[in-house]
């Protein structure tokens, strides 16, 4: 159904970039890549503002705090900033006292939040009547001039067809490299107010935000147990759970938690989307492998491919999923 997997169980977070700060993946993609990728998530958000004006999805935009918790990462937060100045990208170096044990943090006043669920739900609602819920895909079938897509009870033919699917992209066509890795959150009743937006900590390890309401959403230490933070099982584990618990208790929260929930995320090996048409195939496109941070590609990257389908508009080499298929 609409938003049941990574895309209604996330935090609501609309950040600028990749899972890394800027310094790492500058140093991972080059620089080029890395300016581009920043452009093309804040692109991401305008358009998502502009659905936003239009649905009621809580859409807020406050800036975020990525903050670090150690020496290592302070002075990888400041080359950041550093960078991202040079580069002509918001984003500057704060003293903080928010984040318990926090040394220094990059604050990003373009970035934002919303709700998923609702965002999601809004941008279906103006196609209501061709949105078929509960209806398994259980194989696709590529073509010269055709491609079929194969339910339990039917079959579908298109001249395109695209695997929006993301960490389940692999169970329908195995060419394509997308990890299925699991993230685990929760959500307080109503506390006193902290930090009026969204927060990364700990190389993004752990991140949590407060809604409008009150309610805390708390997720992330699947470095605790990285081993076992895989694969398509959306229960809670004890070890991480309790590791959330605690970052309540850190933050001063003793609000009762209502909710813990987990969601399975689409890595890909390089940390970038995987967009265009699948490896090998003819009529079948991927639209997919966000590595945590769809909220902040999805949109945009759908946007993309649309173009890049219906006017043969050429994607950017970082984005385009051939690039997985390369040496």
């Amino acid at each position: 159904h609409l938003a049941a997997g990574a895309s209604g169980r996330n935090a609501g977070f609309l950040l600028a970039g990749v899972g890394e700060n800027y310094a790492r993946a500058v140093h991972r993609h080059g620089r080029a890549t890395a300016a581009e990728v920043w452009a093309f998530t804040m692109e991401n958000h305008a358009l998502i503002t502009t659905m936003g004006a239009r649905l009621d999805a809580a859409h807020r935009v406050r800036g975020s705090i990525t903050a670090a918790l150690d020496a290592a990462e302070a002075a990888s937060l400041e080359a950041s900033a550093t960078l991202l100045a040079e580069d002509g990208l918001p984003g500057a170096i704060t003293t903080t006292s928010e984040v318990p044990g926090g040394i220094c943090a990059l604050f990003s006043p373009t970035d934002g939040e919303i709700d998923p669920v609702r965002l999601v739900s809004g941008i279906a609602a103006a196609h209501a009547e061709r949105v078929f819920e509960r209806r398994p895909v259980v194989a696709v079938e590529d073509g010269d001039n055709i491609a079929t897509v194969h339910l339990a009870d039917t079959a579908i033919e298109a001249t395109a067809v695209v695997l929006a699917t993301n960490a389940w992209t692999p169970q329908l066509l195995s060419s394509v490299r997308i990890r299925a890795v699991r993230a685990q959150m929760l959500a307080s009743a109503p506390a006193p107010p902290l930090i009026p937006r969204p927060v990364y900590a700990e190389w993004g390890h752990r991140y949590w935000r407060q809604r409008d309401d009150g309610c805390l959403l708390v997720g992330g230490f699947r470095h605790r147990a990285v081993a076992d933070e895989v694969g398509y099982e959306l229960g809670t584990t004890r070890l991480v759970q309790d590791n959330l618990d605690a970052q309540l208790l850190e933050l001063g929260v003793s609000a009762a938690v209502t909710h813990r929930w987990a969601g399975t995320m689409g890595f890909s090996d390089d940390g970038l989307p995987l967009v265009g048409l699948a490896p090998r195939s003819r009529r079948i496109h991927v639209c997919a492998g966000y590595t945590g941070h769809g909220m902040g590609f999805a949109v945009n990257a759908a946007m993309a491919l649309a173009a890049c389908i219906i006017d043969q508009r050429p994607l950017p080499t970082w984005l385009d999923v051939a690039r997985s298929a390369r040496p």
